[in-house]
């Protein structure tokens, strides 16, 4: 109990002549010779007859400070991964591979005591299989909290991509009533105290009609385009698709932007150039200002690094969905799935693509009507032809998808009559019956899909903080 009072009081005398830094600050800054007080988790520790060496992280970068402490010093219970906070001395380093080192004068264990059972081990690297097993633990790995600092830049990336390009971020609903591209893969909202009764009752109990999780965010940007002119969203989104796939989940982010004005085959070149942009600014700010982060990923996928420079610095391919699918169908030898004109393209065809242009990504535009969603603009010289684009990816395959949008409102009621969804959009087609509507085009894009590419990451799973998938939404 003495020890224990000594030790607090220590901390409290040095409390007005030391400040608390984090790590990465500390690291940058340097304050050689100043009085200082960190906290962290232990992240190695080697202990010696009279000093002992402890590496120390506390989440604010991938760099680690050491600490030197007398031995007799470090309370009981100190060791991997727990929680300690240390005051002393900043001095410069004599060891190789740091320039800094605490020397301290007071350490408390602030955690409870290591524990024999913990799942993760010091300086063994665990298969990603092993450590999706601990989704609440997983931020504690260092491979796992360097994603999530990535993950974090390249959010603020494209926000600040669009607010430098006037974009109007709008907070698209969570909660819909339509599924918006008509695939039917949507989660059925419901309230927990709906009285015993069909599940017709049960699903309109609440709203008086069906409710969904949205699967985009798309038409109500459109709704705010119609006055905005720029707008943008950064949202969750569902689709209730039991995918078990490495690039498939159940709940994930997308950017979604819409854009006023756009019109014709001229537009759609707009558009693209817009998506080329977005990644090229957002993913260039990731590499400069998370850069250790980054480096972390790509020593465990040496390839990536190539092709992230690729993207950065020769221009994006574009073809046209006709080019793309003769060019699949001289090579229909390499296809477990032949490809088929008029179908959908799959995942091994879209990495065949972006191949065969030298690893670069790849715009498909000009799709059959039949593959995209009713609200394509169709071609004026053909209307079994949309103005449509994906964007492939080398090693990912679709990471975007957009194009322009059916501003012609008799042409629009005919789709949505034909497939049974006049009575839930009607406030759809209004945007373009009702005066002031503009022809307009838009996209979406996968931010985990983008997250893998940059990084390298096998797994969609790993590129999320808590991902959910079918039969699995844990803690």
């Amino acid at each position: 109990m003495l020890a224990i009072r000594r030790t607090l009081y220590s901390l409290r005398k040095y409390s007005s002549t030391s400040r608390i830094y984090d790590i990465k600050s500390l690291l940058k800054n340097q304050s050689i010779n100043q009085k200082i007080s960190v906290n962290g988790w232990v992240k190695g520790i080697r202990k010696q007859k009279e000093l002992s060496f402890i590496d120390i992280n506390d989440g604010s970068s991938s760099q680690k400070l050491q600490i030197v402490v007398p031995t007799e010093k470090i309370p009981p219970g100190v060791g991997y991964h727990t929680s300690v906070s240390a005051l002393g001395t900043l001095q410069a380093s004599q060891h190789k591979g740091q320039s800094v080192e605490l020397i301290t004068e007071v350490i408390e264990l602030i955690g409870g005591p290591q524990i024999e059972n913990y799942p993760f081990k010091a300086r063994k690297r665990h298969p990603q299989d092993y450590v999706r097993q601990f989704l609440h633990l997983r931020a504690r790995t260092n491979t796992f909290s360097s994603m999530l600092r990535v993950r974090s830049q390249a959010k603020l990336a494209v926000q600040e991509y669009f607010n430098k390009e006037h974009f109007i971020n709008i907070d698209t609903p969570i909660l819909t009533a339509n599924d918006c591209e008509g695939g039917g893969e949507v989660f059925l909202v419901q309230p927990l105290f709906a009285e015993v009764g069909s599940q017709a009752s049960l699903s309109t109990k609440y709203f008086g009609h069906p409710a969904y999780l949205t699967v985009s965010g798309q038409l109500h940007l459109e709704a705010m385009a119609s006055g905005l002119s720029k707008v943008y969203n950064f949202n969750p989104a569902f689709r209730a698709e039991n995918s078990q796939t490495r690039r498939h989940l159940a709940e994930f982010w997308m950017v979604e932007a819409e854009e006023a004005f756009l019109s014709g085959p001229e537009g759609l070149q707009k558009l693209m150039n817009r998506i080329e942009d977005l990644l090229k600014t957002s993913l260039q700010c990731v590499l400069d200002k998370s850069e250790e982060d980054v480096s972390t990923h790509w020593k465990q996928n040496e390839c990536t690094e190539e092709l992230v420079k690729t993207a950065l610095s020769q221009p994006f391919i574009h073809m046209t969905y006709d080019e793309a699918m003769t060019l699949l169908q001289e090579n229909s030898q390499h296809f477990q799935t032949k490809p088929t004109l008029g179908d959908d393209l799959g995942k091994e065809h879209e990495l065949f693509l972006t191949k065969h242009a030298g690893n670069r990504p790849v715009f498909v535009t000009d799709w059959p009507k039949k593959t995209k969603a009713f609200y394509m603009r169709q071609r004026d010289d053909n209307s079994d032809v949309v103005l449509g684009v994906d964007l492939l990816l080398p090693g990912i395959g679709e990471v975007a998808g957009g194009g322009l949008r059916e501003d012609r409102p008799q042409i629009l009621r005919k789709e949505l009559d034909s497939r049974g969804l006049i009575d839930n959009l009607q406030w759809y087609l209004d945007l373009r019956t009702f005066g002031g509507g503009a022809p307009s085009g838009g996209f979406g894009i996968g931010f985990e899909r983008l997250l893998l590419f940059v990084l390298g990451v096998d797994n969609i799973k790993d590129v999320i903080p808590f991902p959910r998938w079918g039969k699995h939404c844990s803690c």
